[in-house]
């Protein structure tokens, strides 16, 4: 039965990934189109347009995926990256998902919900997948630099709408400041990607061997946890958007499908070696594509 999913994983991959810039231009390209059409249909008349600034912060979210996803198929040791960004990206995860918690009694109980399996869902997959010491999570200054710089943005930009609407009193502070905790989670949130990137474009030439059962274990565990993350944060959240706007729940769905399709061209490249060396003789030298 494996050998018949990894069967169809690599069909689908072929098709999705003949052209391997196509599925994410075309998924960016559909959030845009919500952006500009919400733009183009909806007059706020001076009132800030809170849908469209949230299909604004998915595109956002998308760009860094889209980027990795792009840059990751031409990458001469794809495997090697994977292994690299899978735990700065799921410490990030878990620093919002945390900050969540601190903030989930006055959001709702789904809100909590998903809070809760999705911090307890990164600190297995850090501890169990990875086996990784729990000390190890300071060495990762890059995560850490990217959440105070989101902290110092939210910080700004609460200023910012404070001072222009003139709301800033003593009385105030205690919402200014869960407002700009609140702000700070999106923020971090849409950076999730971030580090991996950097690590994408600042990378060694160290490599990974494909069959490693590290290899596999981590790169199973990295995407099984963002997958089952995001079917909650996106793929329930949009059947629950639908009543209220088509719009956020396709926003949902794009971003959903871009991750998805990622992680299936990770795993089906990880569990089918042979495949994979054949795609990196593409990216050789003449002179070393024979040694691979």
């Amino acid at each position: 039965m494996f050998s018949s999913v990894n069967t169809v994983m690599w069909s689908t991959q072929g098709v999705l990934h003949k052209h391997p810039q196509v599925v994410p231009a075309a998924l960016l390209l559909l959030s845009s189109s919500l952006v500009v059409y919400r733009h183009v249909t909806h007059e706020t008349y001076g009132d800030e347009d809170v849908l469209k600034t949230f299909l604004a912060m998915i595109l956002v979210q998308m760009l860094p995926l889209l980027i990795l996803e792009v840059k990751i198929m031409s990458c001469a040791d794809p495997v090697g990256l994977f292994c690299k960004f899978a735990s700065p990206v799921t410490l990030t995860h878990l620093i919002f998902m945390g900050m969540r918690l601190c903030v989930s009694s006055s959001r709702g109980q789904y809100y909590l919900l998903r809070a809760t399996m999705g911090f307890l869902g990164a600190l297995v997959v850090m501890h169990k997948g990875f086996h990784q010491r729990w000390s190890y999570i300071f060495q990762y200054r890059s995560v850490w630099n990217l959440v105070g710089l989101c902290l110092l943005a939210s910080l700004g930009t609460q200023c910012l709408d404070s001072y222009l609407s003139d709301t800033i009193d003593v009385s105030s502070w205690s919402s200014f400041f869960a407002t700009m905790i609140l702000t700070s989670i999106d923020y971090i949130e849409i950076c999730a990607f971030v580090p991996a990137v950097w690590m994408v474009y600042r990378q060694d030439q160290s490599h990974f061997q494909v069959e490693s059962a590290d290899t596999k274990r981590t790169s199973t565990a990295f995407f099984l946890f963002l997958i089952g993350f995001y079917v909650l944060e996106d793929v329930i959240t949009a059947y629950q958007s639908w009543a209220i706007s088509g719009l956020a729940s396709a926003a949902h769905i794009a971003h959903f499908f871009l991750l998805a399709d990622f992680a299936c061209y990770v795993l089906a490249h990880i569990y089918n070696p042979e495949k994979l060396v054949g795609e990196l003789r593409k990216w050789l030298p003449a002179d070393f594509s024979h040694e691979v």
